[in-house]
């Protein structure tokens, strides 16, 4: 049986670009209101929703609604799990990476 390979070991559900890109958007931040997620990404509503609603399944993220005044109002947030399961993916594949030099 071969030996697993590190590029075996990325996070599929964060490999994926725009998951990838919303986990590191995130990383920076305590939380965003999706509206500016949204913006910052160039992303549809349901294309944002369907991918947040993935990363919030494996528990990298956490969606709040909530009203501010008398509009709603979601933010999201990168949870605990979620900081450590992107760092795990940086430096996986920055070992990955290192090799190509």
């Amino acid at each position: 049986m071969a030996k697993e390979q590190p590029h075996d070991l990325l996070d599929e559900t964060i490999h994926q670009r725009t998951r990838l890109a919303i986990m590191a958007t995130l990383a920076g931040v305590e939380s965003l209101d999706f509206n500016d997620l949204k913006a910052e990404l160039g992303l549809t509503d349901g294309n944002l929703s369907t991918h947040l609603t993935s990363l919030e399944r494996a528990g990298f993220v956490k969606i709040e609604k909530g009203f501010s005044g008398k509009k709603p109002r979601t933010t999201v947030a990168q949870t605990a799990k979620g900081r450590k399961a992107l760092e795990n993916y940086v430096n996986l594949l920055q070992g990955i990476l290192d090799k190509a030099k």
